[in-house]
């Protein structure tokens, strides 16, 4: 019975190094044929401007071509869903952002996937802030005396945004909820109608991509307050950031990062990695942030996971605290 016992041991013993030479030489071999790049929106946006830039720069660095794959629809949860299905060999990439997966799965119920169980981090890419823009005949300088305005008018004033339960809506809401003011949400379908709304001063405010509002801003159109993320804009450095402004600790921000399915090897998620931030001192791939008015915002899968974990409870406690209706 002893020496069947020591058998068994050694056996096992013989497949786990088998198994670890595999994983090894498939490692080493990585990448051996096309990859495919996800990206759940159409082309020309954001996503698929940065998906594209570093995909041809990581390629050329591994030596494989990467196809960029457009597999839009219900807000980037098919073409999420196709990744999150999809073997974890290495081969099938997710270009994420924050909507699918840290905004879908704490505002809807139906979204097929799990953002944390079934992907595997690789590295941030960017942040895009919003801007906080007003009509110029809304009586505020800046975000103080909006505050002010505000608090002695509850209800009275609206901000606009382009869709229920979309970023520039919960950024709203979260200036709303850190800020305890009343002020009135207003659904447009889509970024340019709320823009020319806002112009014509049928709205008073709203949180717009620095892009869209670029062009209103030196015709005065409109005027900017502040800015969403953490350290001000290079397209923009006169406008503050709102913890600047004085919204402490303030910070909404579109995100964008690359993910693989869960079941992906380490090594080639650390291969992966390391490959995306080499990608990212092309001055291609530079231009290409700089264009959409984002910052920079590489790291190690360690801290995408836990940045994606916290963007998760940031966004489902903001749903929670403004009592926002669950679709």
């Amino acid at each position: 019975m002893a020496t069947e016992m020591r058998e068994v041991v050694r056996m096992s013993a013989v497949l786990l190094l088998v198994a670890a030479a595999w994983t090894q030489a498939g490692a080493q071999s990585y990448p051996s044929k096309q990859m495919t790049l996800v990206v759940p929106f159409p082309p020309g946006a954001a996503t698929d401007v940065f998906a594209r830039a570093a995909g041809r720069r990581m390629g050329e660095i591994l030596g494989a071509q990467i196809v960029v794959l457009n597999r839009d629809g219900a807000s980037g949860a098919i073409g999420t869903e196709m990744v999150a299905k999809s073997a974890g060999d290495g081969y099938t990439l997710l270009w994420g952002s924050s909507g699918p997966l840290a905004i879908s799965p704490v505002w809807t119920e139906k979204v097929p996937y799990d953002p944390l169980r079934d992907f595997a981090p690789v590295s941030l890419f960017a942040k895009i802030p919003y801007l906080l823009i007003i009509h110029p005949a809304v009586p505020a300088r800046n975000v103080k005396e909006l505050l002010v305005l505000a608090r002695a008018h509850p209800g009275k004033l609206n901000f606009a945004s382009s869709g229920t339960g979309g970023t520039a809506h919960l950024a709203g809401e979260l200036f709303k909820s850190m800020t305890k003011i009343d002020i009135i949400h207003v659904p447009y379908r889509g970024t340019s109608l709320f823009v020319t709304e806002l112009i014509g001063g049928q709205v008073d405010l709203a949180f717009a991509g620095p892009t869209s509002a670029l062009p209103h801003l030196a015709p005065g159109r409109v005027r900017a307050l502040a800015t969403s993320g953490a350290r001000r804009s290079e397209m923009f450095p006169d406008v503050p950031t709102m913890s600047e402004a004085g919204v402490a600790g303030y910070e909404f921000t579109q995100w964008y990062g690359l993910l693989v399915p869960a079941k992906t090897p380490r090594e080639i998620v650390n291969t992966l990695n390391a490959t995306l931030l080499k990608a990212m001192n092309d001055p291609d791939v530079k231009k290409r942030i700089a264009g959409e008015a984002a910052a920079p915002a590489q790291g190690t899968p360690d801290e995408f996971a836990a940045y994606l974990k916290s963007e998760l409870q940031k966004n489902a406690k903001m749903i929670r605290d403004a009592n926002l209706k669950r679709e």
